[in-house]
Parts: C-alpha cells; sequence; structure tokens
C-alpha cells in the first residue's frame, strides 16, 4: 500500500466513519454504496486532498466514478499530480 494510500484510508477511517458504524475502511472499500460519502463528507474529503494531500479536485472531476473508493481516488490524485 503506498504512502497516499495508507493516509487516505486513514483519512476516511478517522474522520468519516460514524461512531457506532462497524466499517473497516480498506482501498477497495466502495465508499458510495456503503454510504461513506455525501455531500458532507465528499467536501470534508476534497478537502482533505486538497489542503493535506496538496492536490485539488476540479469541478470536472467530481464524478461519482471517480470516488468508487480509495484505490480509484489514488489513481486520480496521481494523474492530477502529472498535468
Amino acid at each position: 500500500m503506498t504512502e497516499l494510500t495508507q493516509r487516505l484510508v486513514a483519512f476516511i477511517q478517522d474522520n468519516l466513519v460514524l461512531d457506532g458504524d462497524d466499517i473497516k475502511v480498506d482501498e477497495t472499500t466502495p465508499l458510495l454504496v456503503s454510504g461513506l460519502l455525501d455531500s458532507l463528507r465528499t467536501a470534508r474529503l476534497l478537502n482533505f486532498l486538497r489542503k493535506d494531500v496538496g492536490v485539488p479536485i476540479p469541478a470536472a472531476r467530481l464524478d461519482p466514478e471517480n470516488f468508487k473508493d480509495v484505490a480509484t481516488i489514488v489513481a486520480m490524485v496521481r494523474e492530477l499530480e502529472s498535468v
């Protein structure tokens, strides 16, 4: 698991999983299907990516397909970093 993957998994587990939810996040956990990403949590995730990772996500990339799981988000971030 890459450092970015580990950081994203930790952020989601610590900040987006609600207390009492028995969800263990890994790189393949379905974020949308599981209900982990709603509008508020997505905003928190985008803020984390912008501030802590240093990669702002442009509006054109705010497609559910880009936020299916941590692996998909990491791939999108890597692609944006290389532009």
